[in-house]
């Protein structure tokens, strides 16, 4: 009876272990090649544009919800963690600032399933976007677009700022342009966009997937990576979304991130310096043992509690 029993509780784990580690745990494949990403050439065409580079790296914070660890980077734990909609805004001496990403409206903030939208801080992007010398967008979600294009609805010069790949231009259903748009990047190669900031084309995580690579005046250099690293641990250790995620809510071409992983790793062991900007993880950048080189404006940090009530999850 009792090795029965043992049978049948070893049977019950195996059929409930393996889907979780599947959907969950699962940080495969591992045979996967890096992109090719070249520091070499990413330095030339950041100097290639004549011009100032911006001096400084600043995030607001629009909106955030909190969301198991492990569905943003498999294997990473149950924690609960912000996932922030994350705007960043790069002073430049003379000229109006560079915006990369850009918020989200409170509409499809509650499409996202914040738990928080601060129409303040959105308020500031939004100041920001009408002031721009460039506006970039990492990819074409919501979370990342839905502030230009919502902008965009109201005050249609604030298109004349941007640069958009054709994956971008071609948004997703959420999305509504109040003109036609022509993309200013080809979303093929990568090019310079203004002095010392690249995008570098990444399909994978959606097809107007973008890397961006900023060198500051001081030579300090970042590297945006939108959402083929939403979070440190996807980079850091290796670790890409869960296939909860990856095959079923948000589909995405799971070897093509992770050769982008791959890639970025390596640019980071070869430029020990360089700042890795996951687009989502607020904790992580505002952390200042992490060094993370950004400066947080705008309002107090979320507390642990949220609060409104979830609109989503």
């Amino acid at each position: 009876m009792t090795h029965r029993l043992n049978l049948f509780l070893l049977a019950l784990l195996v059929m409930i272990g393996a889907p979780v580690y599947w959907l969950l745990l699962d940080t495969s494949p591992r045979d996967v090649p890096p992109a090719r990403l070249d520091l070499a050439e990413l330095r030339q065409l950041a100097n290639a544009m004549p011009g100032p580079k911006a001096v400084a790296v600043h995030l607001e914070l629009a909106a955030w919800r909190r969301l198991p660890g492990d569905l943003l980077a498999a294997g990473s734990g149950l924690k609960r963690r912000m996932i922030g909609v994350i705007s960043f805004q790069l002073p430049v001496p003379g000229r109006g600032p560079v915006v990369i990403d850009s918020g989200i409206s409170r509409a499809l903030g509650q499409a996202w399933g914040a738990e928080k939208f601060d129409p303040l801080a959105q308020a500031r992007i939004d100041a920001q976007m009408r002031q721009a010398s460039l506006i970039l967008i990492t990819h074409e979600h919501p979370d990342h677009i839905g502030g230009l294009a919502a902008l965009a609805t109201r005050e249609d010069g604030v298109l004349d700022h941007a640069k958009l790949n054709p994956a971008q231009v071609r948004g997703s259903d959420a999305l509504h342009w109040p003109r036609a748009v022509s993309p200013m990047l080809d979303g093929l190669h990568p090019q310079a966009a203004a002095p010392g900031v690249v995008v570098i084309p990444a399909p994978g995580h959606s097809p107007g997937s973008q890397l961006i690579f900023v060198q500051l005046a001081s030579g300090a250099e970042y590297l945006f990576t939108g959402d083929i690293a939403s979070m440190a641990a996807n980079w850091r250790e290796q670790r890409p979304r869960s296939r909860v995620l990856t095959d079923y809510v948000l589909p995405e071409d799971r070897r093509a991130v992770l050769g982008w992983l791959r890639a970025i790793d390596g640019l980071h062991k070869a430029a020990p310096g360089l700042f890795v900007i996951a687009s989502h993880d607020f904790d992580w950048l505002t952390d200042p043992l992490n060094r993370p080189g950004v400066t947080r404006l705008g309002s107090p940090a979320p507390t642990s509690s949220p609060l409104t009530k979830p609109t989503g999850t």
